[in-house]
């Protein structure tokens, strides 16, 4: 069950964004209604941001609603800050916590500016979320009321149920008995777990086949309307989500009652995170020639319902995708250096695997065409060279004194 401890600020809030981020701690940032700069994505498809300074656009937005002035006599309350921990029993990663946090960020904050920074300096290296939320709400100009603290908690613990991780039922007790329905017991759930576990075994998980045609139509989408088209291609329905902003919620065509949302497939699938990654300056545009192999493969895999088969795709897509590869060759080049650095064992193994698949399917080329025609052309200048010189040797005229002929012809 998520742990959520709340601390509230009476400062501007450079000091917090130091602390936070002092010394290269912070592990991964988002952000809510802030505009900081995208310069690439994590190893899980998730954004990564360059520097930016949040803290002073949150107190020049409480400066212009006059939102950091004192109120009737006590010093002002600047913003909020809630440490979202998760339980330790899940042993969940960062970028699930990523997606847990975002969601919950989202229900409770979704008209505030919001700074999330990721820590792991506990004593067992948990991950856990430092959430800033500004006091001034942007709809209404109005000063942040300090919510209810249970009404959080229940939130985080429905949201976390939603993304299958343990939780307790926080409900009133029954007026009878005075018994707190499930206060005690933990829903100890593990959805990609038994997602990779029913791929592993050949058996169908329709949410682990949702999240693999999300993940290839994501990788060769050249844009946000190329995303969708690719979805539809694909059997699957995408939609706004009515109870969450930002959100998607996909569902498969053939059967219109399997649906989830982006949230729950993870952070990286929600119409926000999407968006961005479409739209991302550092993003290397599929080629048509993996475009078009990966819509054969995933066609056929759809067809016999081969969910291992698209699993592997998904993953191969996404390689190269994030990768920006446009050839077996620089797969290859990306394999040698992860090697030479330790504890990469587990990423050397999943560029093997998208390039023999890539290979196999004839995704990519062997080497990049572009690349292959400047050597050519560097050979063929360097032969042309090689044969002026050559003439020169046997009586041609030296390009110098071409030159002063040419001008001399100019001038007559």
């Amino acid at each position: 069950m998520p742990y959520i401890k709340p601390i509230s600020g009476h400062t501007t809030l450079g000091a917090a964004q130091r602390y936070l981020e002092r010394d290269g701690r912070a592990l991964a940032r988002d952000f809510i209604n802030l505009e900081p700069p995208i310069i690439g994505l994590s190893d899980d498809g998730e954004p990564v941001y360059g520097a930016y300074d949040w803290a002073s656009t949150m107190d020049a937005t409480r400066a212009t609603m006059g939102n950091d002035t004192p109120y009737r006599g006590r010093k002002a309350r600047t913003y909020k800050h809630y440490v979202f921990s998760p339980d330790p029993r899940d042993g969940i990663g960062l970028s699930e916590l990523r997606s847990v946090t975002m969601s919950w960020v989202r229900e409770n904050f979704g008209d505030y500016e919001v700074a999330i920074v990721y820590h792991d300096d506990n004593e067992h290296h948990i991950p856990h979320a430092h959430v800033i939320v500004n006091n001034t709400n942007l709809e209404t100009g109005r000063r942040l009321q300090d919510p209810d603290p249970r009404a959080l908690k229940r939130s985080a613990q429905r949201i976390a149920r939603e993304h299958g991780l343990s939780s307790y039922v926080d409900e009133p007790a029954d007026p009878e008995t005075g018994i707190v329905p499930d206060s005690r017991s933990y829903a100890r759930r593990s959805v990609r777990a038994s997602e990779r576990s029913l791929v592993h075994r050949g058996e169908y998980s329709w949410v682990a086949d949702i999240r693999a045609r999300v993940d290839i139509a994501k990788g060769i989408a050249r844009d946000l309307g190329d995303f969708e088209a690719a979805l539809a291609g694909m059997g699957v329905g995408i939609r706004e989500s009515a109870g969450t902003k930002g959100d998607w919620v996909y569902s498969l065509s053939e059967t219109p009652s399997r649906q989830v949302t982006g949230s729950r497939l993870g952070a990286a699938y929600t119409r926000q995170e999407v968006t961005s990654w479409t739209r991302s300056p550092v993003r290397t545009k599929p080629s048509a020639l993996t475009t078009d192999g990966a819509r054969k493969v995933a066609a056929h895999a759809i067809e016999v319902r081969d969910l291992g088969e698209l699993a592997r795709l998904s993953e191969a897509v996404d390689v190269v995708s994030r990768g920006g590869f446009t050839s077996l060759r620089g797969i290859d080049l990306a394999i040698g250096r992860t090697r030479r650095t330790t504890g990469k064992e587990a990423v050397v193994q999943r560029l093997e695997r998208a390039r023999e698949y890539c290979a196999t399917h004839n995704m990519l080329p062997e080497t990049n065409p572009g690349v292959a025609r400047r050597a050519s052309g560097q050979r063929s200048g360097h032969s042309a060279r090689t044969t002026r010189q050559q003439q020169h040797s046997g009586g041609m005229r030296p390009r110098s004194i071409q030159q002063n002929h040419s001008r001399e012809r100019g001038q007559r």
